[in-house]
């Protein structure tokens, strides 16, 4: 018998509506707040911008022991950079300071520009680096935006690099394939 897995359920950012915050129980803090209902959130704040280990820290210390944050791959690694691939100041940045989250760090987000069309090698490249480098047991998830990701093949590429596929636009998903 196959143990069940643990489906977290979150959004992307924890800034609550003004219309629901009396649906939400009270916190000291809107991620405090935010944590009481859901148990996982994406930092997408990270993709554009880079926080202090210690922000990261306080993020991880005002929440419950089993919420998990997904943090989303700086752009300059995704976009600015193609995929870029071996030891970089960025990358090394990024992990010093998602490091804060500690075992609540659950997912990297890799989020791809709608211009960067599916080329086997560097993506075989940067999912193989991104594991090698990423704190361990951390997932990775890739949301592919280019059609050309929408094969068969990308599928089972990143199965084989045991990386999940996110359909951030579910109307234009078929069969675990972006179409």
């Amino acid at each position: 018998m196959t143990k069940p897995s643990t489906v977290h359920v979150g959004t992307a950012a924890w800034s609550i509506p003004t219309r629901y915050l009396d649906d939400i129980p009270a916190g000291a803090s809107q991620l405090m707040r935010y944590a009481q209902v859901f148990s996982v959130v994406e930092i997408d704040s990270s993709f554009s911008r880079h926080h202090q280990a210690a922000t990261y820290a306080r993020w991880a210390q005002s929440v419950g022991e089993d919420f998990r944050f997904a943090v989303k791959v700086p752009r300059e690694l995704t976009h600015d950079g193609a995929l870029l691939i071996g030891e970089n100041p960025s990358r090394s940045r990024f992990f010093a300071e998602v490091a804060g989250l500690g075992l609540k760090l659950a997912v990297l987000l890799v989020q791809l520009p709608p211009r960067l069309a599916f080329e086997e090698a560097a993506a075989r490249n940067f999912f193989s680096d991104l594991h090698a480098a990423k704190p361990s047991p951390v997932a990775i998830a890739c949301e592919p935006r280019h059609p050309s990701w929408a094969s068969p093949a990308v599928d089972e590429l990143l199965k084989d690099l045991q990386v999940s596929r996110v359909a951030a636009d579910p109307g234009r998903c078929r069969s675990g394939s972006l179409g």
